[in-house]
């Protein structure tokens, strides 16, 4: 594989003609791609910022394909997973000279489970009839499908039904399992082993790296080439996957396994009933005495509270309690010695977070919980996560390609690195080939409150409400808190009959396309064309300054010699800020109006980092420009129009 050819295949005429309508070469796509071509001859990591429009998935593949090299392609979303195997991969392979096997891989929770499956129809319980109805087509898709990809068997509303037809790393007998030769997992990562191709997720990407950090087996093949797409996701996917963690809803998951192992193996079996009931009023009782809030809290917050400091230590001692009274199942079946090896598991790790001293590793750690309606979420996080991912990714022997539309601040890749423990030394910048001083605008009403203050939202949707009738509705409001979106939400039903999409109240994809059919996503919303022609920036999207998690980090900064704000909460917000403007402008011929209404924009010392990092829109103060704006877009497209019957009456 050379430059030429290379170039020749991104050609006017070249091999991505023949297989692309309307295909016209982007001399940022064929630079991108010829400098993952040299990474990947040479050995090497590169780190590209492909801004929107590039064509960043051809200039990734093609290399990669030509190549002949194992390779391992790494997506932010399961969804583009699908488009890259599904679509992608499939097209180039049409004009691909040597023969390409491909695999497509996803973590175990998305494969049916046999086992389960089976073990769930023996013990027959079922909560209704829908219920039953519903496991039977799951069922018959087990016996049916090759895959068992659950994503391809629609219409399954009742979820709790999921959980006990999947597996997970807890709960699978992975070679000890009697359906094991058929497992749908199994057979897939052996797929996976055997092709050049294998297209995964961060999170499983994170997880590999996560076993090799422990010193166990791997879950991804040896690759020659890694190419991580969706690149600014990766490092907090990996800071999670570093992390120790555990949740009461894994208690209570063991406790239902138990049950369902011991009607199928051990029916005669009795004695855990009582010391399950005692668990399951402890974590109760404790999920009660914490905020009951849906958020994020250090540990520490709670450390002088004896009432919860007690139920950390009752919940270990009734678990010890269940571990002497199950121990003699471990006899009976290999399921029940899984069972207590887990619950050991999770005994442990109960002690290490809520109930030991400090070690080395604990004071690099933040110490935090989640909380949910019913169920906690302890964890432990590194706040440094460069030296393992760095150490463990070098057991790779391979070429590392990052790529996203949003690494940089400006020019500067310091903010995508540094977590990582990257080398800024093999950078490529490359910036859209868009017309944005054409077919965009940047209005700021510099005139509104600040944030902070309470005058700030409605007065930001009363600003907002000439701009909806000006686009006919057709806009992306974007919101840093769910308070805000609620509050928005009620102003805007008041004050419009547009209609209104709000997140949560649909499944992502399905919001998506309901919009686009009738005429909030920071990113991977993609609408291309006139359904979208409007993207909202309530205000700069900075972390929660009350996030235990970002409040450590900062303190780390700030003992390491370094402004926390500049070196880390105003880059984030900045990569956080590119990724809602790049929901505008998806192709050549999109055309939008962007409004950033926080009026820190044109009154603070950083507002001009964030301009700076933006693409080169048109930019006005006066909200009169607006309908200018659009006037002219239509009347562009008006003389496209004419144009284009000009050009069908010539051909006829």
């Amino acid at each position: 594989m050379n430059r030429d050819h290379i170039t020749q295949f991104f050609a006017q005429d070249g091999a991505l003609s023949r297989v692309i309508d309307g295909y016209q070469p982007r001399d940022e796509q064929i630079e991108m791609a010829e400098a993952i071509a040299l990474a990947i001859e040479e050995q090497d990591t590169l780190i590209v910022e492909a801004g929107t429009g590039t064509g960043k998935t051809f200039a990734y593949l093609v290399p990669a394909l030509l190549s002949k090299k194992k390779t391992l392609i790494s997506t932010g979303t399961k969804h583009l997973q699908d488009q890259l195997y599904e679509k992608d991969i499939p097209l180039l392979k049409k004009v691909i000279k040597h023969p390409i096997s491909t695999a497509l891989l996803k973590g175990r929770s998305n494969y049916l489970c046999l086992y389960r499956t089976k073990t769930l129809r023996a013990r027959g319980r079922f909560e209704n009839k829908k219920q039953v109805e519903q496991f039977f087509r799951i069922e018959r898709f087990s016996q049916q499908d090759p895959i068992g990809d659950i994503t391809q068997l629609s219409g399954i509303t009742e979820n709790e039904l999921w959980s006990q037809v999947t597996s997970t790393t807890e709960n699978c007998l992975h070679n000890e399992c009697p359906d094991y030769e058929e497992c749908f997992v199994f057979k897939a990562r052996k797929k996976a082993m055997d092709s050049d191709i294998v297209v995964i997720n961060h999170h499983l990407l994170c997880a590999d790296l996560a076993l090799k950090q422990d010193g166990f087996g791997e879950l991804l093949p040896e690759a020659d080439i890694i190419i991580i797409d969706e690149a600014h996701q990766l490092a907090e996917t990996a800071g999670l996957f570093f992390s120790t963690q555990i949740s009461t809803k894994q208690f209570h998951d063991w406790i239902d396994d138990l049950n369902k192992a011991i009607a199928v193996d051990a029916p005669d079996f009795s004695g855990h009933d009582t010391a399950a009931d005692a668990l399951f009023k402890a974590l109760t009782e404790l999920r009660k005495a914490l905020p009951q809030y849906n958020q994020r809290y250090a540990l520490t917050e709670f450390s002088d509270n004896p009432i919860i400091t007690n139920l950390y230590q009752e919940i270990y001692e009734i678990l010890k309690t269940l571990l002497q009274i199950v121990d003699p199942l471990k006899v009976r079946a290999q399921i029940f010695a899984k069972l207590i090896d887990r619950l050991e598991e999770l005994t442990m790790t109960w002690k290490i977070l809520l109930l030991s001293e400090k070690t080395p590793d604990s004071i690099n750690a933040i110490n935090w919980l989640e909380t949910y309606t019913f169920n906690i979420t302890f964890h432990s996080t590194p706040l440094d996560i460069s030296e393992q991912f760095r150490k463990n990714s070098g057991l790779l022997n391979a070429s590392w390609i990052f790529t996203s539309a949003t690494l940089a601040v400006k020019d500067d890749f310091s903010y995508f690195c540094r977590p990582l423990g990257l080398s800024k030394k093999n950078t490529l910048k490359l910036e859209s080939p868009f017309d944005y001083p054409r077919t965009s605008l940047l209005y700021h009403p510099d005139h509104l409150p600040l944030p902070s203050d309470p005058r700030f939202l409605p007065e930001m949707i009363d600003a907002i409400i000439p701009i909806l009738e000006v686009t006919k509705g057709r806009a992306f409001i974007l919101f840093t808190s769910y308070r805000a979106l609620n509050e928005a939400k009620e102003l805007l039903g008041r004050k419009t009959d547009y209609p209104l999409f709000v997140q949560g109240d649909l499944p992502k994809m399905q919001l998506i396309e309901e919009f686009k059919e009738s005429g909030s996503f920071w990113e991977g919303g993609d609408v291309k064309g006139d359904a979208l022609s409007c993207v909202i920036i309530e205000k700069f999207p900075f972390a929660s300054p009350g996030d235990p998690i970002e409040q450590a980090k900062m303190d780390l900064i700030r003992e390491q010699g370094y402004d926390p704000f500049n070196t880390y909460q105003l880059p984030k917000a900045i990569i956080a800020l590119k990724q809602g403007v790049g929901r505008l402008i998806r192709d050549h011929d999109d055309y939008g109006l962007l409004v950033i209404a926080d009026p820190r924009l044109s009154k603070s010392r950083y507002g001009k980092r964030f301009l700076d990092s933006l693409p080169p829109m048109t930019k006005t103060l006066k909200p009169e420009r607006i309908s200018r704006f659009f006037d002219y877009i239509e009347s562009r497209d008006k003389k496209e129009d004419k144009k284009e019957i000009r050009r069908e009456k010539i051909d006829q």
